[in-house]
């Protein structure tokens, strides 16, 4: 059932991660939420705690959550972000005048590095589905000697039963960059195992981790105007260690919660 209505966010003011006990008190305050809401949400903070709130239950939620000693911002959902058109990448060049995107066949094309606003890097636990065949046990017929069968049947093939797959789901680690362009008119997603580094030269290292550290670290350098997530602020300090997110909600939460943030920043004075 569709509930009718303004439906409400409640944002973190900060990406330090609310204490287990304090989000199971303040849930005590809002029905239909529950312990089990608490432990997921504290592990998966990523700047959005709880979305999908009347207005009555969002600041009820808020005020319990202050009365805890967390800081909240109440966003109606249709006012928060939204992420920009995703273009694959698969290869580009970090050049000193410009950031140069090959597209599927080829083609370069140039972005100022004025024109970056966001850089977001990170291991992301991504959930993929594969099929696995299953071996189905033989029949009776199947097993038994030739020397067994009816003289009728023997030389004959007997018929195979038609395979049998079954659906898994697995968590991946995977690294991946987002490149947020101004006025979030487009974003570049990398995925780092399926990144040709090849404009990193002679500076190419036999580890994947080490050359999409320096990819991330590449663009941050000529993009220092760009704000950038936890993941690459980690990159920045020189380290090949990702900073590991639960999902991929998770990252593309913390993003949206950093252009919501941008955009509610105070405008400085001249």
């Amino acid at each position: 059932m569709t509930q009718a209505g303004p439906r409400f966010a409640i944002l973190q003011r900060s990406l330090e991660i609310p204490d287990l006990e304090k989000l199971k008190r303040a849930f005590r305050s809002v029905k239909g939420l529950t312990e089990t809401d608490a432990h997921t949400l504290a592990k998966d903070a990523f700047g959005i705690l709880v979305n999908n709130l009347s207005p009555t239950d969002a600041m009820t939620l808020q005020g319990a959550l202050r009365a805890e000693g967390v800081e909240t911002a109440v966003v109606l959902q249709t006012d928060l972000p939204q992420l920009p058109p995703t273009k694959f990448v698969h290869q580009m060049d970090c050049l000193p005048n410009a950031l140069v995107v090959h597209d599927a066949i080829g083609r370069e094309f140039p972005v100022p590095w004025d024109q970056i606003m966001l850089i977001a890097a990170g291991r992301v636990r991504l959930t993929v589905f594969e099929q696995q065949r299953v071996t189905s046990s033989q029949s009776p017929l199947q097993a038994a000697p030739e020397s067994w069968w009816p003289a009728g049947m023997r030389g004959r093939s007997v018929p195979q039963p038609a395979p049998e797959y079954v659906t898994r789901e697995r968590q991946v680690p995977t690294l991946l960059l987002e490149v947020l362009l101004a006025r979030a008119v487009m974003r570049f997603q990398i995925e780092g195992e399926r990144f040709r580094f090849n404009y990193l030269g002679d500076r190419k290292r036999p580890e994947l981790a080490e050359n999409f550290a320096l990819l991330v670290q590449d663009v941050m350098k000529f993009a220092p105007q760009a704000i950038v997530n936890r993941g690459a602020h980690l990159l920045r300090e020189n380290t090949t260690t990702a900073f590991e997110y639960p999902s991929k909600h998770a990252f593309y939460e913390e993003i949206t919660w950093m252009l919501w943030q941008m955009a509610n920043a105070p405008k400085q004075v001249p």
